[in-house]
């Protein structure tokens, strides 16, 4: 598997138009563009400005570099002649890369890439005055593909690293966080090969970013269920002198707990297949084979390393059979029965905050233009900026339309009389099709451009006969926009239905899943309120990527609901010997150490994405890992406990849970009944 996975990158698709379903009209317009040479060229823009007038020397330098870039770069480039802005301030020089088509493959990319790189070594930084950068088309490309071309590695080290510090502190052992990293690092590689074999399987869209979420999820996963196995192991071993036994005992029980989450959440998962954006749909079957994996080697590797090393494992911590094995409620179980002295104020109270918190959606901007995608400004989008002063702000981004050639005329001035569009003409004719493009006065995918796009669409389906599509990167954006819309409004709503209903089913219970979901939404729109209120006064961003509410929900879903189904299933066994609300403390008191570490373990290392300079990215991680902090601080310690207490058997409506001492539950174990302060006679723990 581990080499199947190391070749998941040779099916990624990380070109902007492979993003969209086949029905976009973008997509459609490339298929017409296709037939043109155009198509099999991509502009890297040599963007030179001084603040006063360009001097005779600045002219001399720019000849010089237009001549030593056509000496030196890829074969078949095409190395136009400058062009001065009217204000004689700005220069640029237009370098065709050639290129195979309009979606490239990784390969490909690095090419471009390459090429890019060799022009901005060629060319320079400027200086005395003058500015230089290189942007355009394959300059943005170039600044997407550094950002993701060592993505992985920096993922999976900074995963690693913060997994590592974290399980350190969680464990209190200097040797039960290598068994656990290496566990995960197995389910890492066994998740990658089956995406792989999955890909090739069915030609699923996936990114460079699909496969650093897979390696957070799988790490991360496999260390969360990792975290709740030896938390009841380590319960365990304090009632049974053999370790085997223990074992036994444990697994089970744990498994019990957190399977029913796992087949809730990989449902909610696989429902983002009904997406419209390809790239979305993808990350279902993704991040569904990462949980399933993650379970997988938790319930199988781990429970055998466990047992290999032993009860030292755990030094210098180790539990032994004789301890109290019904701990002190401790910090935990004390707040929780806190909460349920006025059960009905607190889930009140702590709803009406969470409610509050949510108002910063009012502040929400969704979308962002392709200047505004960067945490960092790469040098396309320095270059763009200094274009935009002295030509059309979409210079870097030219609309192109594709129509009848005998309807040429009256589509080309259809787009002359556009409002938002200049330079239109007339490029090339293939057949029965001609090439218009046009050049938008607003920066690459703002608002701007995408109504000037929707506006052009508008106006050339008016003219008869013409089949004009329009495509270009503002259009793709435009599709893009309208994908993400869309998939907000239909795979949210299907997303929190499916997971309802598989937990109702599940829980064999109406109340239980919807008090279960309707926390992890409480929690999900608290941290997307924060999230978006800080968005421009702490980070700066501009606004809110499009797949933000979508994708920071199925992952913060991934785990809350994992927490939730873990608590709920050990408050139903404690309720077997214990009235409600003593059960619900208990409940409390044992399973939240272990959540409360999940959850730290699961903020920290979405807090590794940001290592990432993409906006959406970062958005994503930041919604994520507060929700998760949230989920585990406030909803399961106190939210819950207070609605458990309060609601008492009207939780599990309509299937009563059956209450009284059950000596076979009173000792946590499936033996006969143990002494609580006493070991057990019979059985070594070898």
């Amino acid at each position: 598997m581990g080499s199947q996975g190391s070749k998941m990158f040779t099916l990624q698709k990380n070109s902007s138009i492979s993003t969209l379903p086949d029905f976009a009209e973008s997509v459609a317009a490339d298929q017409k563009y296709q037939n043109f040479p155009q198509s099999r060229e991509m502009a890297a823009l040599i963007v030179y400005q001084r603040a006063a007038s360009l001097t005779d020397a600045d002219r001399a330098r720019i000849d010089r570099d237009r001549q030593a870039v056509d000496r030196r770069i890829t074969a078949g480039a095409e190395v136009h002649e400058a062009d001065f802005a009217r204000d004689d301030r700005t220069a640029v020089v237009r370098v065709d890369l050639p290129v195979p088509g309009t979606e490239l493959s990784f390969e490909e990319t690095a090419d471009v890439g390459d090429s890019v790189r060799a022009i901005q070594r060629v060319v320079g930084q400027g200086g005395g005055g003058l500015d230089v950068a290189v942007t355009g088309q394959a300059g943005y490309t170039t600044a997407n593909a550094d950002i993701m071309r060592d993505v992985n590695l920096t993922l999976f080290l900074g995963t690693l690293l913060v997994l590592l510090l974290v399980l350190v502190v969680a464990h209190r052992s200097p040797l039960l966080w290598a068994v656990t990293l290496a566990v995960a690092a197995f389910g890492l590689a066994v998740a990658e090969g089956t995406v792989y074999l999955l890909g090739k399987a069915t030609g699923l869209t996936y990114t460079t970013l699909s496969q650093g979420l897979l390696t957070v999820l799988a790490l991360c996963g496999s260390t969360l269920y990792g975290l709740l196995l030896i938390a009841r192991y380590r319960e365990e071993l304090r009632t049974h002198t053999d370790r085997h036994e223990a074992m036994r005992a444990a697994l089970p029980r744990a498994g019990a707990a957190v399977l029913p989450g796992v087949v809730a959440v990989v449902a909610g998962l696989l429902c983002l297949a009904a997406a419209d954006l390809e790239t979305t749909r993808g990350l279902g079957p993704v991040s569904a084979v990462a949980v399933v994996c993650a379970l997988a080697v938790s319930v199988t590797l781990l429970p055998a390393a466990l047992l290999v090393f032993g009860r030292w494992i755990f030094w210098p911590r180790i539990p032994r059979p004789g301890a109290t094995a019904e701990p002190e409620p401790g910090f935990w179980g004390r707040l929780s029965q806190r909460t349920g002295q006025r059960p009905r104020v607190v889930w009140a109270t702590t709803t009406a905050v969470f409610g509050a918190l949510s108002l910063g959606l009012l502040a929400s901007h969704t979308g962002l233009g392709v200047n505004d995608s960067f945490a960092h400004e790469p040098q396309a989008v320095t270059g763009q900026r200094m274009l935009a002063k002295g030509f059309p702000a979409g210079t870097t981004s030219p609309v192109i339309v594709v129509a009848r050639s005998g309807a040429a005329e009256r589509t080309l001035a259809a787009v002359r009389g556009t409002e938002g569009v200049a330079e239109p003409r007339r490029v090339a004719q293939a057949g029965d099709l001609t090439l218009i493009t046009a050049v938008p006065t607003s920066p690459p995918a703002g608002r701007a451009a995408l109504d000037t796009v929707q506006r052009l669409r508008d106006t050339v389906r008016a003219v008869p006969g013409a089949d004009a599509l329009v495509g270009g990167q503002d259009a793709i954006a435009l599709d893009r926009e309208n994908a993400e819309s869309r998939d907000r409004t239909v795979v949210i709503p299907l997303l929190l239905l499916v997971l309802a209903l598989t937990l109702g089913l599940l829980f064999r219970s109406v109340v239980a899943p919807l008090v279960l979901v309707g926390s992890v939404v409480l929690a999900y729109a608290a941290a997307l309120g924060l999230s978006v209120a800080a968005h421009r006064p702490v980070f700066g961003f501009a606004g809110q990527d499009g797949t933000l509410a979508l994708h920071s929900l199925a992952y913060l879903m991934t785990f809350c609901v994992g927490h939730g189904v873990f608590l709920l299933a050990r408050v139903k066994e404690e309720r077997a010997r214990l009235d409600t609300e003593a059960g619900v403390h208990r409940a409390v008191a044992v399973t939240a150490p272990a959540l409360t570490g999940a959850a730290l373990v699961v903020a920290a290392t979405f807090a590794a994405l940001a290592l990432l300079p993409l906006v959406g990215v970062v958005e994503v991680a930041v919604v994520v890992a507060l929700g998760v902090l949230l989920d585990a601080f406030v909803v399961r310690p106190v939210l819950m406990p207070a609605l458990l207490v309060d609601l008492g058997d009207r939780m599990w409506w309509p299937r009563a849970l059956s209450a009284g001492p059950s000596p076979g539950a009173a000792s946590g174990s499936a033996e006969p009944v143990r002494s609580r302060t006493g070991a057990v006679a019979g059985g070594s723990d070898v």
